[in-house]
């Protein structure tokens, strides 16, 4: 596995406190510094962040961490984390999505029921994929991957035509919504979550009290505990991250076994990176 850290960094800020030649500039204002896990140059970016956090100011403005596996890594991965890519606008409750929140946890908002079939707006889900996803975390995946997945028998999720934003149902839809059936997978405590890198949220100004939510982000690879699975293909995290603010909702994450992976494989499905996940 390689892991690459990436950094946007104003470039008054970059010129101050990074070594010339560091990273490349995206325009006049902003530098882009990607990094190997391992180089020391990371640890000296996160305790320029830290010094400059406790002054009540920031170093980075935007952070990312790749993992990229190798053919054999992923091959030989009993579970692995479904990174699902291409957002979808508007949200389903800006389309008319019903959703009752009168049991949903007052901290987080995890909870609220969805209470009719997903509405979007479809012509705005990129052609060509197999899985898309809101900015609230609501999932759609195409009919063809709907129709290999129960084709092979496969378990784990039961799928929900899609609704098209004003318009008539059809007979044939194009996208559904995946409703698990599978027992939520459990996180082992070498789950790491927090604000950033650099910054766990000691203070757990992300979590949530009653466990939902276990941070803002997922930092590390996932590691969920073995006892948890139930033969199936499809699964859902039992706790989520992310933030309760305008749109955004915390989110759960997404789990095939290695079947699905397979299955994904012939099928070419697009839309998704996959992730090692590790059984503890």
């Amino acid at each position: 596995m390689r892991e690459t850290f990436e950094f946007r960094i104003a470039e008054e800020r970059a010129r101050k406190f990074l070594a010339p030649g560091l990273g490349m500039r995206v325009n006049e204002g902003l530098r882009k510094v990607v990094l190997p896990g391992d180089d020391p140059r990371v640890r000296e970016i996160g305790a320029i962040e830290r010094k400059l956090r406790a002054e009540g100011d920031l170093f980075f403005t935007y952070w990312n961490v790749e993992r990229r596996y190798s053919a054999r890594e992923l091959e030989s991965a009993e579970l692995l984390n479904l990174v699902i890519r291409g957002a979808v606008a508007p949200t389903g409750a800006m389309c008319g999505t019903g959703y009752d929140a009168s049991e949903a946890c007052p901290h987080c908002g995890v909870g609220a029921r969805q209470t009719t079939d997903l509405i979007l707006d479809t012509r705005r889900i990129a052609k060509g994929r197999d899985f898309a996803k809101t900015l609230a975390g609501e999932v759609v995946v195409s009919s063809r991957f709907v129709d290999a997945f129960q084709e092979a028998g496969l378990r784990g999720a039961e799928f929900r035509p899609v609704l098209h934003l004003g318009g008539k149902p059809s007979r044939q839809p194009e996208w559904y919504q995946p409703v698990t059936t599978s027992k939520p997978l459990k996180l082992d405590a070498k789950t790491v979550s927090g604000n950033n890198p650099f910054d766990l949220d000691e203070r757990g100004d992300h979590r949530c009290p009653k466990g939902h939510v276990a941070g803002l982000n997922l930092l590390s690879a996932l590691h969920v505990d073995r006892a948890s699975l139930d033969g199936s293909d499809l699964f859902i995290t039992d706790t989520r991250w992310g933030d309760r603010r305008g749109e955004l909702r915390p989110e759960p994450r997404w789990l095939i076994s290695a079947r699905l992976r397979d299955l994904m494989t012939t099928l070419k499905a697009k839309g998704h990176v996959l992730e090692v996940a590790h059984l503890a």
